[in-house]
Formats: structure tokens, C-alpha cells, sequence
């Protein structure tokens, strides 16, 4: 698993080490530690960094942040689920005019009879 040292993703953003410490107190973010540095993993670089314009650029909380985080999260299962059920439909009309017209090739049929 790749990490990066918080303080160095906090002096590349320009904030305090603290407001990522809150974050994570808060259950925003998950940091790892290891001896004696404290490192974001790299799967929560992009939350974290969208967390930041949220809370540097609007000025959202961090209960807002999480109450923002847990609709973004239900919308991607929610899209998610509805591609998986576009997909079954699609397979499911597949087979239905497999079942109406047979090979699919209904028009060749009907011209040779003629």
C-alpha cells in the first residue's frame, strides 16, 4: 500500500497538518501510522483533497463534510446498482428476442423463403 507523510501533503495544499488530524479524528479520513511519522493512504488522497475545496473554498464543517461524503458514497452504490440493472435488462430483452425471432436473423429467413 503507497502512502504520503501528511505534512507533506499538507505543505503541497497549503493548509495546517492539524485540520488533516481533525478530519481524521472526525472519521473523515483514515491515517496510518507507522514509528514515529503519520502518513495518508494513497486511496484517501482524492477524498482528502476533496474535503479541502469543500471546507477551504465554501467553508463547509465537518459535519457537513460527512453528511456531503455519505450522499456522494449512496449516489455511487445507487448508480452502481443502476448499471447493474441496465445490464441484466439489457440481457433479458437479449433473450426475449432470441425467443421471438430465434437466430436473429429473421429477415434472411423470410427472403429465402420468397
Amino acid at each position: 500500500m503507497n502512502y504520503i507523510a501528511i505534512e507533506e501533503f499538507c505543505t503541497y495544499h497549503g493548509v495546517q497538518v492539524e485540520l488533516i488530524r481533525e478530519f481524521a479524528d472526525f472519521g473523515l479520513v483514515r491515517l496510518q501510522q507507522q514509528e514515529q511519522q503519520v502518513y495518508l493512504p494513497a486511496e484517501e488522497i482524492e477524498k482528502a483533497e476533496r474535503m479541502l475545496r469543500l471546507h477551504t473554498e465554501l467553508g463547509i464543517n465537518k459535519e457537513g463534510l460527512e453528511i456531503i461524503l455519505n450522499m456522494r458514497d449512496q449516489m455511487l452504490s445507487i448508480n452502481s446498482e443502476l448499471e447493474t440493472i441496465r445490464y441484466r435488462l439489457r440481457q433479458l430483452e437479449q433473450e426475449q428476442d432470441l425467443r421471438l425471432f430465434g437466430t436473429g436473423n429473421q429477415v434472411n429467413d423470410l427472403e429465402s423463403e420468397v
